[in-house]
């Protein structure tokens, strides 16, 4: 009769516990990225604007940064936060692909799109992560958010 109280308190304490925690690492490692976005914004901003659009040219080379970072993240268990990190780390390198020079004539267009693509991609991530912060119980706000032009 004991060992069928002593069979699950083995099963308890030898690990049938959750997975450790992945999410939250990830989420603060993933807000290192803000510096990117609010530069992405501000370009966003600046291709918006004939007088300003000189000030957008060296998009390629903040482009190469951010797909850099975000191949440097390495990968997680968790099959989700690999799939939205795998989405926008393609997004970054199709709008090197895409993006052209400053002096063709239509480089305004193209940086435009190229930012617009990744950030629509970065909020479908940050939706979904905020989807699993919810589901995961956490209490704190989620912390990541595109920034918004002031």
């Amino acid at each position: 009769m004991t060992r069928w109280y002593v069979f699950p308190l083995v099963l308890l304490i030898s690990g049938c516990g959750g997975r450790p925690d992945e999410l939250t690492p990830y989420v603060e490692k993933f807000a290192t990225l803000d510096e990117f976005h609010e530069q992405l914004m501000r370009y966003e901003i600046y291709l918006s604007n004939p007088a300003l659009e000189r000030q957008a040219r060296d998009i390629r080379d903040v482009l190469q940064k951010y797909k850099d970072t975000l191949e440097a993240f390495g990968s997680t268990k968790n099959k989700f936060i690999n799939a939205g990190h795998n989405t926008v780390k393609r997004a970054a390198a199709r709008s090197l692909t895409q993006l052209v020079d400053p002096d063709f004539p239509t480089f305004t267009v193209s940086a435009k799109k190229q930012v617009a693509g990744i950030k629509l991609d970065v909020r479908d991530h940050y939706e979904n992560l905020e989807k699993q912060w919810l589901k995961a119980g956490k209490t704190d706000p989620f912390p990541l958010k595109w920034p918004e032009p002031e």
